[in-house]
């Protein structure tokens, strides 16, 4: 499907399940994260998923760059693609998430949420995206979450960013698509990924009541799910039954979906 796929937030969870299926797919790619270490075990993960298959071809490169800073994405990644290659996929995934009551999140913590959510992929969609165009086009993946569709008690900040994810990728796809760049958004509900579990330690009860009915999915199915939708060209991709109705329904009936949640936080406030 693709040649070579760029995904930042690449080490663990969602990113590292879809190059998995990118790598079993034939496609080569580079994993972006901060932290050296992790990268070296994502890199050799999918190195034994290479060894094990016919795609001797395939090749698995890594860069250590924080996101967040412009300036350390212009010094290392634009050098770095031009001895690789330009990608034809980007996947922007790199995100952190503080769940806890608005007035228990630091100021700097919601500063720092923004802006390696929001302005992470900023800084390498502007890195890549010129090149992109001019090597005739490619697919660019913004991964937003289902509350960046529906705000989510306890993830104020988190929400904030994610909704202006999915205002960003909806205008640059009307922007991309004449230069023949497809930009997607992906919409996961609650994934079973080593950011989740660093959730819990912070997370409101009422966050816990009210998303306990959702169950979590694995970072597997919802890696299967978007490279389906990218194939049949879905601008927006939500994965798993629940996901699509909890937004079908707020799109709908959004007092009802309000009235549920308003149930569900006065239920935890009587115990």
């Amino acid at each position: 499907m693709y040649k070579l796929a760029v995904l930042t937030g690449g080490s663990s969870g969602i990113g590292l399940a879809v190059a998995r299926e990118l790598v079993k797919s034939g496609t080569s790619v580079i994993l972006i994260a901060r932290r050296p270490g992790p990268l070296a075990e994502a890199k050799a993960s999918l190195e034994q998923i290479i060894s094990g298959s016919s795609s001797a071809e395939v090749k698995v490169r890594t860069l250590a760059l924080d996101v967040s800073d412009s300036r350390d994405v212009k010094r290392k990644l634009p050098p770095f693609l031009d001895e690789t290659g330009i990608p034809d996929l980007l996947y922007n995934g790199a995100g952190i998430a503080y769940p806890n009551h608005f007035e228990s999140i630091p100021e700097e913590m919601f500063r720092q949420t923004m802006e390696i959510n929001l302005g992470g992929t900023w800084n390498i969609l502007s890195a890549v995206i010129p090149l992109m165009k001019a090597a005739g086009g490619g697919t660019v993946v913004n991964v937003s979450s289902l509350a960046g569709l529906i705000g989510t008690y306890g993830y104020t900040a988190y929400a904030a960013s994610k909704f202006a994810l999915v205002g960003l990728s909806q205008s640059l796809r009307n922007e991309m698509k004449p230069d023949g760049i497809d930009v997607r958004i992906l919409c996961p509900p609650d994934t079973d990924t080593p950011q989740l579990a660093e959730e819990e330690k912070t997370k409101p009860e009422e966050t816990r009541k009210i998303s306990g009915n959702a169950g979590v999915m694995a970072p597997e199915t919802v890696a299967r799910v978007l490279l389906k939708g990218l194939h049949r060209r879905r601008f927006m991709i939500i994965p798993g039954f629940m996901g699509k109705i909890t937004w079908l329904l707020y799109r709908l009936f959004p007092s009802l979906v309000h009235y549920l949640i308003d149930s569900d936080v006065r239920s935890v406030r009587k115990t």
